[in-house]
């Protein structure tokens, strides 16, 4: 009962704690849900209606499966097989909706029945399309009305339901034009084969993988589409977690410190009467704890309440539905208690160790007197915050951590669009990238060759260099690049050689430093990716981190591993007079709908990968500092609570209450920059250290604008100002009388 009747006390205080421990376990529980969720929505998202699943070996997702058409005629002369489905998948994106899943399959297959028609009737030839329920109500389309994909106009003859947002936020057509809308000549994603009745699943695997090695069997109900995709997502949701939990971890022990500070005479009375050491530390610990717990419960209602409220989002809300689980329940509350044993260890032992006759000498305030330069350094406010430096580090280190993820991220979205923009040698006067319109992911670009001959054509143009991009993965690096290119092409040229010379061959590979000391190959060695053998004929160095770590083969051998014969993911365009570069990308825009173009230096900030990226940075961003404030008041209204007499004493003296509240004020918001300074050498430090990292270095490559450091310290001072209004309004109001009658 004393340890609950210790934080009705304290109730102002309490509250703050608790709820900085609530949204940091609400990121624990909301981002999880949205990782568990968007992992089961995208493996559940196939739409498996047959018996197996044929896909790609090591592709790394479905999307990325290419399989000969042909196969399946193979595979239907297997005696058990009833039938099999071949199916495409292509990511495309609309204004309304950035992520919308084509789904591509022979009308009146077994695999079409799945998308059950509940307005107007099946897709049944070219030209068709039926969408599902939350696409419809996305992009405002109904039955009858005309949807337009890469510039083609499709009728939309039916509208589906499945009970799976995903699928209901796509679209289905026949197999020809998800192909032609995938830029998939006679490839397909995946093949739904199903069985006879009494066949052996485990027989007609093992036939179906005799037939070609490079194909991976599974049955429908052991199918997952995205566990890959499932690691990298919930590695994001805990990193993200991480920061709100490191920053709440802060605030507790500044919360706990500040409580044993201000109750030094109260614990030095007990310690007196015969409280021991352990029974001391015990009643801290209950408190952090209790404290905790109850955060905890706020937090894993308010993320559960957010993850619901992510899923009903227009256009994405299909994609991040949250999925709440027992596990991610318990996750939450283990998350907070520990945040409660971690912050609340060094003030119960503080406590614990106070000496009685010390401690009831102890007449409040906390603070060391400042002595030597310090004493000259600012203003009063200043001052004060040295005065209490423990305090002041420990707050100053839970807001420069949000500080300092801000900088490292924009650090590194800046860096990464810098890479991309110079993409293949693209980024120079007067250059121009052209890749597909309406793809959700630049990785699926798709282009018909044909295209780079019309561009070429265009009487500005100098020279165009189509550029196919593939991912390998491998044991030694877990996303291996690879990009083809003619051997003649300008864009060649970008990849400085350190050794040996350009490929002449299918069977030559060029690769980066970076990916040559990691596989630990050099000249004339022989490398294997997905079964092929190539041998290394040069090495070269871009200063691109990712290009650096993977390697540049024939552009027809990249067709071939991308099973995209004909088709090139961008193509690279110099005009002779850079001055005109802008009237080629209208030209190239207008004369061709199914494709993008835009200057080199701006085309990755146009990209949808780089706009989901800076919409996450501003949602981190926000959580930052969100608890960020709530540490900044925390510690702001204990400030007060502790130096009631001193107030006082300048209220009594004639200082008035504008001048209290614009000190308190200040205090604030030089303790919010003293954190602003922190955690930007903090987020420099930080990528810095992880780019020393062997696979690291492929993909870390950060670039600090000074634009990113005014952010940051803009977002420091925002944070100063809100979280000491409510402060330094209690401050001003104090009376002096009673000020000084504060024990």
């Amino acid at each position: 009962m004393m340890i609950l009747h210790n934080l009705w006390r304290r109730f102002t205080r309490s509250i703050l704690t608790i709820l900085g421990i609530a949204v940091g376990v609400a990121s624990v529980v909301s981002l999880g849900a949205m990782a568990n969720g968007m992992a089961d929505n995208y493996g559940n998202a196939i739409g498996l209606s047959n018996d197996l699943v044929v896909t790609q070996k090591d592709a790394m997702d479905v999307v990325f499966s290419s399989l000969d058409e042909a196969f399946g005629q193979r595979m239907e002369a297997i005696a058990d097989v009833s039938n099999v489905d071949p199916g495409v998948f292509s990511w495309i994106a609309f204004e309304e909706t950035p992520y919308f899943l084509i789904y591509g399959y022979p009308p009146g297959s077994v695999a079409m029945a799945h998308y059950r028609i509940v307005e107007g009737k099946p897709v049944t030839g070219p030209g068709q399309i039926a969408i599902g329920r939350r696409g419809a109500d996305a992009l405002k389309r109904g039955v009858d009305d005309t949807l337009r994909i890469n510039g083609v106009p499709y009728r939309i003859v039916g509208i589906y339901e499945t009970g799976q947002g995903m699928e209901e936020s796509g679209g289905v057509v026949v197999l020809e034009d998800a192909q032609n809308i995938g830029q998939k000549d006679r490839k397909v994603s995946l093949f739904q084969v199903g069985l006879r009745k009494g066949a052996s699943a485990d027989a007609v695997i093992e036939r179906i993988e005799s037939l070609d090695k490079d194909v991976t069997v599974s049955t429908a109900s052991g199918y997952s589409a995205s566990e890959q995709w499932t690691d990298y997502l919930q590695g994001f949701a805990w990193g993200v977690s991480a920061i709100a939990i490191l920053i709440g971890g802060l605030g507790m022990m500044s919360a706990m410190v500040m409580s044993v500070l201000e109750r030094t005479r109260e614990i030095g009375t007990l310690r007196a009467v015969g409280w021991s050491r352990w029974r001391v530390l015990r009643m801290i610990l209950g408190e952090a704890l209790l404290l905790s717990a109850v955060g905890g419960v706020f937090g894993v209602v308010l993320g559960a309440f957010l993850a619901w409220l992510v899923g009903q989002a227009p256009g994405v809300g299909m994609m991040l539905a949250g999925s709440i689980n027992p596990g991610l329940v318990m996750q939450g509350m283990v998350t907070a208690l520990a945040l409660g044993l971690i912050g609340g260890i060094y003030p119960a032992w503080t406590a614990a160790n106070l000496q009685p006759v010390e401690a009831l000498r102890y007449e409040g305030g906390g603070a060391t007197e400042v002595t030597g330069i310090l004493a000259r350094i600012g203003n009063q406010s200043f001052r004060n915050l040295w005065r209490r430096r423990n305090r002041t580090l420990l707050s100053a280190a839970g807001i420069g951590i949000g500080v300092g993820t801000l900088v490292m991220l924009g650090g590194l979205v800046q860096g990464l669009m810098g890479q991309l923009n110079s993409l293949a040698g693209s980024g120079g006067a007067g250059n121009i990238t052209v890749m597909q319109r309406e793809v959700a992911d630049m990785s699926l670009s798709s282009l018909d060759e044909r295209v780079v001959r019309q561009i070429a054509a265009i009487p500005e143009v100098k020279t165009v260099s189509p550029y196919v991009l593939a991912f390998i993965t491998s044991p030694e690096m877990p996303m291996f690049l690879i990009g083809g290119l003619d051997p003649n092409s300008p864009a060649m040229r970008h990849y400085k050689l350190v050794e040996g010379r350009y490929v002449q061959r299918p069977t030559e590979i060029v690769i980066g430093k970076v990916a040559a000391d990691v596989y630990k190959v050099g000249m004339d060695d022989t490398l294997s990716l997905n079964g092929n053998r190539y041998r290394i004929v040069g090495i070269f160095e871009t200063g691109v981190a990712y290009e650096d770590g993977g390697g540049i083969v024939a552009m027809s051998e990249a067709q071939r591993l991308m099973g995209r014969p004909r088709s090139v993911s961008f193509i690279f365009v110099d005009v002779e007079d850079p001055a005109k570069a802008e009237q080629v990308v209208a030209l190239i825009n207008d004369r061709f709908p199914e494709a993008r173009a835009s200057i080199s230096s701006e085309f990755a900030q146009s990209t949808n990968d780089m706009q989901t990226s800076v919409g996450m940075l501003n949602a981190i961003q926000l959580l930052a500092l969100l608890i960020g404030g709530i540490v900044v008041a925390n510690t702001m209204i204990m400030s007060i609570f502790e130096r009631t007499r001193e107030i006082g004493t300048l209220r009594a003296v004639g200082w008035r209450r504008r001048r209290i509240l614009g000190q308190v004020l200040l205090e604030s918001l030089f303790l919010c920059l003293v954190a602003a300074v922190i955690g930007s050498l903090l987020g420099v430090g930080v990528v810095t250290l992880i780019a020393q990292a062997p696979y690291a270095s492929q993909f870390v490559s950060a670039t600090w604008s000074l634009d990113i450091f005014v952010t940051a310290f803009i977002t420091a001072a925002v944070l100063g100002i809100l979280g000491g209004l409510y402060p330094a309004w209690r401050a001003s109001k104090l009376e002096p009388a009673e000020a000084l009658r504060y024990e």
